[in-house]
């Protein structure tokens, strides 16, 4: 705790007020930190800021205090900012775009240091922190504590707690509370930013997955693509030559305009399904109906099953119900089995080349998808880890697609799974949740 040298004669120009019951107020205070690290610890990531927030009212109500705040730095050599703050009603807010590395530097260096700050009137700061004299002159806390926000240990920034209206004593016990309740906010925040920083990385995952996933559909694409411009250079080939011979046959030249417009149309809708598969978005999960969206991604690899002489189908139980999903999730699980399930029959040499989308119920509320293969089946070196990063049978596989799949299917709710066919080849399954009634029926008018 950072102790001024003297202060005795300048102290008396701030009276402090005496606490008739200091353990009473002490003993409700531990009682309150006890409940803060229950919510803390409760408390999913996303709902680690709004916690922090409350609490940090909490405590400064039950202390009589003013104005509170929390300060982060995401590592040693970046920028503090303020992240969360409190204030009472009829107190001045923090300053706007406060940055307490230029207002408040000894101080704030000492604080992330490790050390803590406290002065109980304005005369106890010390004569070799005058930005922090400087500061109380101009926003006016008459005491305050600052304390270093451990995670672990480690500092990731810092908490403050003001009194502003009048001075105020800090008794040793009240600032270990303090500290502690500082620190519960600390191990908190850090377990969101794991959180969060695991999130980003399992969507860039995702997102790398659908990059290289992107070389192996160019012949699917080249196919899809040329079909309608091959269908649109026709099309307007026959005008102009209908053109050039002085057209008397006016629908004719009508119909091949029209058909070249709808063409184009096909195209760019290709185009545009293919931008946004590949494209980063937030998860945003809504009811689908997954023998349509199952269709879709059967339609964009119809060109690569038609060159390897695969035959792709899509069976249905009757009246399956839709699901709840991310449509580009989805998608992306899809199309990874798909295209492993070309690979693997592509390598078998007779002439019945066949892979099978199955749909239907698994049990109560879930739908299965399944996408069998009669190709060369699971290499046994490999089967109890199918589903581990980089493990791979591709010459030039990175072992992640697997991986993604189940990481996307987990995250709906769901289970992956791979079995053996009982002649040849493999059968991937994984389930989904079917929407409710009344949450397909909202999706639908949406």
């Amino acid at each position: 705790m950072r102790t001024p040298a003297a202060t005795k004669t300048r102290a008396s120009r701030y009276p402090i007020p005496r606490n008739p019951h200091p353990q009473r107020d002490i003993k409700g205070f531990e009682s309150l930190v006890d409940e803060l690290s229950m919510a803390m610890t409760r408390a999913p990531a996303a709902a680690v800021d709004r916690e922090i927030e409350s609490w940090l009212g909490k405590i400064c109500q039950a202390l009589d205090l003013d104005r509170s705040g929390i300060y982060e730095r995401d590592a040693p050599d970046q920028q503090v900012r303020v992240t969360h703050t409190w204030v009472r009603v009829d107190v001045p807010p923090f300053p706007q775009n406060f940055d307490p590395e230029k207002v408040l530097k000894t101080l704030t260096d000492w604080v992330l240091a490790g050390n803590s700050f406290t002065f109980s009137h304005p005369g106890e700061i010390p004569e070799d922190m005058p930005d922090a004299s400087l500061f109380v002159e101009r926003y006016g806390p008459k005491a305050s504590v600052v304390l270093p926000m451990w995670a672990g240990d480690r500092v990731i920034g810092a908490a403050s707690f003001d009194k502003l209206r009048s001075a105020r004593q800090w008794s040793p016990e009240l600032l270990h509370h303090l500290a502690f309740a500082v620190r519960l906010f600390g191990s908190a925040i850090e377990r969101k930013q794991s959180e969060m920083a695991l999130q980003t990385a399992q969507t860039n995952l995702r997102i790398a997955s659908r990059r290289n996933t992107m070389s192996e559909l160019v012949a699917s694409l080249a196919h899809e693509i040329n079909q309608p411009l091959g269908a649109i250079l026709s099309n307007l080939g026959g005008v102009g030559r209908l053109l050039s011979r002085k057209n008397a046959e006016p629908a004719m030249a009508l119909a091949a305009i029209s058909n070249a417009i709808e063409d184009t149309k096909r195209a760019a809708e290709i185009i545009r399904r293919i931008r946004f598969m590949f494209t980063r978005h937030a998860p945003h999960k809504t009811a689908l109906d997954i023998e349509a969206l199952a269709a879709e991604v059967v339609q964009l690899i119809a060109g690569e099953a038609a060159s390897r002489k695969i035959r792709v189908q899509i069976e249905v139980v009757a009246s399956v119900p839709r699901i709840i999903g991310d449509r580009v999730e989805l998608q992306q699980c899809v199309m990874n089995l798909l295209i492993n399930a070309l690979d693997a029959t592509a390598e078998i040499k007779h002439h019945h080349r066949e892979v099978t989308i199955k749909i239907g119920p698994e049990k109560t509320r879930w739908i299965r998808v399944s996408v069998c293969d009669n190709g060369v089946g699971i290499d046994p070196s490999v089967a109890n880890r199918l589903f581990e990063p980089f493990v791979t049978t591709k010459s030039e596989g990175m072992g992640m697609g697997l991986f993604v799949i189940r990481s996307i299917v987990q995250n709906h709710g769901g289970k992956i799974w791979a079995t053996a066919n009982p002649d040849r080849g493999t059968t991937f399954s994984f389930t989904l949740p079917a929407a409710q009634k009344r949450f397909a029926q909202v999706s639908k008018r949406a």
